[in-house]
């Protein structure tokens, strides 16, 4: 049920039992000032190089125990 807010009227639109639906208010847009995330996306790929590395490592010790 769809209300005017300029006329006293509200908006109330129920997802499920106990849980509203989204405001238009407060949610932040891109822009700017915006948080980019370039420090996760670094700490990732590092992780992933140490990750294959690691990896690497395990299999050539399996592959030739004798040189580890």
């Amino acid at each position: 049920m769809r209300r005017c807010m300029a006329r006293g009227w509200r908006l109330t639109s129920h997802v499920g039992r106990g849980v509203h639906g989204a405001h238009h208010r407060g949610v932040r847009t891109v822009g700017t000032g915006a948080a980019r995330g370039g420090e996760a996306v670094t700490a990732n790929l590092i992780g992933l190089v140490l990750a294959v590395g690691v990896a690497v490592y395990l299999v050539a010790a399996l592959l030739f125990p004798e040189r580890f």
